[in-house]
C-alpha cells in the first residue's frame, strides 16, 4: 500500500515535471502575462545583473536599466524574440536604443552563433530548467567570451 502511494507520488511528479513547460507556455500565451515561473526566473535574471555592479557608475547605471528593462519585458516577448531573428532584432532596438542596423547585426550573429543555440532554443521552447542547464555549460567558456566581445561593437 504504501509502495504503492510512494508509486504514484513519484509518477504525478514525473507527469507535472515533464508537462510543466507545456503549461507554464499555455497559460503565458492564454493571458498574455508573465507566470509565476516567468517571474520567478526574471527575479533570479535581475539578481544576477545586480550582483554584477561595481561600484563605477556608469557601469552600474547600465546594470540597473539593464535589470529595470528586464522587470519591464514581459517574457512572452523574450520567448518570441529567443525563436524569431525578426523578433529579436525588433527587441533588441527596443530594449537597448540600437539602431535597426545595428540590431539586425546582432540578432543574426545572436542566432548565427552555434554555441549560443541550446540557450536560445531552450528559452524559446519557454523550458527553463533547460535554458539554464544549457547556460550552465556554456558559461565561463570561450565561446561565451568571444560572443560577448562580439556584441561588445554593437
Amino acid at each position: 500500500m504504501v509502495m504503492a502511494i510512494v508509486l504514484l507520488l513519484v509518477a504525478l511528479g514525473v507527469v507535472f515535471i515533464v508537462a510543466f513547460p507545456t503549461i507554464n507556455n499555455t497559460w503565458r500565451n492564454t493571458t498574455g502575462n508573465d507566470t509565476p515561473a516567468d517571474t520567478a526566473v526574471k527575479n533570479e535574471l535581475v539578481k544576477q545583473i545586480e550582483a554584477q555592479k561595481t561600484g563605477n557608475a556608469d557601469v552600474d547605471a547600465r546594470l540597473d536599466t539593464a535589470a529595470s528593462t528586464l522587470r519591464a519585458t514581459k517574457m512572452a516577448t523574450i520567448v518570441k524574440a529567443a525563436g524569431d531573428q525578426s523578433a529579436m532584432a525588433a527587441l533588441l532596438k527596443q530594449t537597448t536604443g540600437a539602431s535597426s542596423e545595428q540590431a539586425k547585426a546582432a540578432s543574426a550573429l545572436l542566432f548565427a552563433n552555434q554555441s549560443l543555440a541550446g540557450v536560445r532554443e531552450a528559452v524559446a521552447a519557454g523550458d527553463w530548467v533547460k535554458a539554464y542547464q544549457a547556460y550552465r555549460d556554456l558559461n565561463g567558456t570561450a565561446a561565451l567570451t568571444e560572443l560577448k566581445a562580439a556584441l561588445g561593437q554593437y
